[in-house]
């Protein structure tokens, strides 16, 4: 039986092959929603006039996943910043 926290904490869980593999794949459900979410953003900023409150709820969110890319990466945070400055330009 699979047993597991709400806080996310792996219970049960002694193989870490499977402990890795819920987690990775709990990291792709959760992009996922957060697409979905941020689609759903936009429509209701659209909707309702876009104003800095919706640009300051992307900005924390941006905030986080750059925490997350870093620790990922094993890089600090302003390693993220100018890879994704560089992506922006690349954009352009």
């Amino acid at each position: 039986m699979e047993m597991r926290k709400v806080s996310g904490a792996l219970e049960g869980h002694v193989d870490v092959k499977d402990a890795y593999r819920m987690a990775h794949d709990d990291i792709g459900a959760l992009l996922h929603m957060i697409r979905l979410e941020t689609r759903m953003h936009a429509r209701y900023a659209k909707k309702s006039g876009l104003n800095f409150a919706h640009v300051g709820d992307l900005a924390a969110i941006r905030r986080s996943l750059v925490e997350v890319l870093a620790q990922l990466a094993q890089q600090d945070e302003q390693f993220v910043w100018k890879r994704l400055a560089e992506a922006r330009e690349g954009r352009k």
